[in-house]
């Protein structure tokens, strides 16, 4: 039987409440960002999502609490960031709808994993045809090396810190995962702009950039990227 007074206790407090492991990177701003950059697409009901590097499963569940009408697969490479994300699920009663699966979103391996968890909704069984996804959401280690200082901890370092293949890596991912027409939606520091569109696949035709400023008078601190697979759609930039 379900808590529903736990549920919903659990969706009032959210996003606090969550649980983060300890040594974990706290999600912040730019999560969040993400989250309400995905629930404001025009996706079909019923729309599949991919999470790439989901953490705490904090930009997916925001995503389902918006649509209820949509379900989500994340990829998390940490095993303890993977477990407690499918907690947090739980906690919000969104266990039927969100699914989990350890991996690099550079094993293929593994993102065929996450395409083959699509088919636990339809209850499809084997298929030699594996569903795609309509849009894939990720906030990827976009901090360079050397720029910050570095955190204690290996996870919250992993979390934060990429390299030079880091956007290539995850958004070659998510072309293999998109279907025809479906969106990558991911949020950097604005000063990572150029690097994020040169990073990405021939197939992800760029069409939003959404640049995001905390403060007057200084420069954006976070970009959005919005890109359409096969798209031809003109650049369209925005200031939020």
């Amino acid at each position: 039987m379900k808590d529903t007074a736990g549920i919903d206790a659990a969706r009032a407090a959210f996003p606090s409440g969550l649980e983060q492991p300890e040594g974990s990177f706290r999600f912040s701003a730019d999560a969040l960002l993400l989250a309400g950059f995905a629930a404001e697409q025009a996706l079909p009901e019923g729309a599949a999502l991919a999470e790439l590097g989901t953490g705490c499963g904090v930009v997916s569940l925001a995503a389902l609490l918006e649509h209820p009408g949509w379900r989500a697969v994340g990829l998390e490479r940490e095993a303890v960031l993977a477990e407690a994300a499918e907690r947090n699920a739980a906690a919000l009663g969104l266990s039927e709808l969100f699914k989990v699966r350890c991996g690099d979103v550079t094993n293929a391996g593994d993102l065929r994993r996450m395409r083959d968890a699509l088919l636990w909704k339809d209850g499809a069984g084997e298929s030699t045809a594996l569903p795609m996804f309509d849009a894939v959401m990720t906030n990827p280690p976009w901090r360079v090396e050397g720029s910050g200082r570095v955190p204690p901890s290996d996870l919250r370092r992993r979390a934060l810190f990429g390299t030079t293949e880091t956007f290539r890596d995850f958004f070659s991912a998510a072309d293999a995962l998109l279907k025809n027409g479906g969106l990558l939606l991911t949020v950097a520091g604005a000063d990572r702009t150029a690097d994020m569109l040169s990073a990405l696949p021939k197939r992800l035709h760029p069409e939003v950039l959404r640049f995001v400023f905390t403060k007057e008078n200084a420069p954006a601190e976070f970009v959005l990227l919005m890109a359409r697979k096969n798209g031809k759609g003109a650049l369209r930039v925005e200031k939020g």
